[in-house]
């Protein structure tokens, strides 16, 4: 008979959980111990067996009411390791009866349906399957080369710097994000440095000045497109399609899966993805709200 175990985090076998996540159907970066750790401090996990099947538990509280969001710069948790109709029975069946409010995304491999499941999407890069650029994408890179624009690793020791200066300002003044969802960012990018899982790249004019920058996490399956961005938008110059493309060939026959990261994304997004060769993925989006009504009343005002 399946019995299910709530750890707490300080007692969580982070050896075991990572080799689990390691290898499942879909080994994620966004579910191993180090990405965890920065983007949801405190989680605590749902485990089958020694680790067999596992679920990481994101959770927070809220006017005395534990909720089930989906962690910041992160997609695709659920369950991970050994899967089937029982197992995530087993590990849904807990999560709604122990929390009030639930907001997270399940990854590919799981395959549980009922009315509280959407449908979701990302884009990724099978290197089995192949890739092929559209022609923008190729007269994008072909400007940018023109230009005499050059694409080069960023040295460890200068990631952190160098995120913090150009990455905390697009975090802030593009994509609107508040100072402690930046923390968050950065704690990502120093654990993922420290676990040897972060590629980060620069695209440098012949000057030498920096043109755009992004950061990459990795493991020896996924590669994660986590964030980047250009500081030459106004002369479209391709910085972003000639970085992406560097970065898809670094991880061509390292990894077996380039992911261009999932979540909501605009029409335009979704082009610049498919036009570097990206294939859509389908997943799985679970809301469930069983707050009491006065509750949902204070949620809708505090948003």
């Amino acid at each position: 008979m399946l019995k299910l175990k709530h750890i707490a985090h300080k007692d969580i076998d982070f050896k075991k959980w990572d080799k689990t996540i390691l290898s499942s159907d879909f080994p994620l970066v966004f579910a191993q111990s180090f990405y965890l750790n920065a983007t949801s401090p405190n989680w605590d996990a749902l485990v089958i067996g020694d680790y067999e099947s596992v679920f990481p538990l994101t959770y927070k509280s809220k006017f005395g009411f534990k909720y089930l969001p989906q962690p910041s710069f992160t997609s695709q948790l659920g369950v991970f390791g050994k899967i089937n109709e029982k197992v995530e029975r087993l590990f849904y069946d807990y999560i709604c009866e122990n929390f009030k409010l639930i907001e997270i995304e399940l990854n590919a491999s799981n395959k549980i349906k009922n009315k509280n499941i959407s449908p979701k999407k990302t884009f990724v890069i099978n290197y089995v399957k192949g890739y092929k650029y559209n022609q923008n994408t190729k007269r994008n890179i072909k400007k940018a080369l023109d230009s005499e624009l050059l694409v080069e690793k960023v040295d460890a020791k200068k990631s952190i710097s160098v995120s913090k200066k150009i990455m905390n300002s697009f975090l802030e003044k593009e994509l609107k994000l508040s100072k402690s969802v930046i923390n968050i960012f950065n704690a990502l990018v120093v654990n993922s440095l420290n676990a040897n899982s972060l590629l980060t790249l620069n695209v440098i004019d012949k000057n030498n000045s920096i043109k755009a920058i992004a950061h990459f996490v990795f493991n020896n399956k996924h590669a994660l497109y986590l964030k980047g961005t250009n500081l030459d938008k106004k002369e479209n110059s391709g910085s972003m399609h000639l970085l992406i493309d560097a970065a898809i060939k670094y991880f061509d026959g390292k990894v077996d899966v380039f992911d261009f990261g999932g979540g909501s994304m605009s029409e335009s997004l979704a082009g610049f993805y498919q036009g570097l060769g990206g294939q859509p993925l389908n997943y799985s989006f679970l809301k469930i709200n069983q707050l009491p009504r006065f509750v949902k009343v204070l949620k809708g005002k505090k948003s």
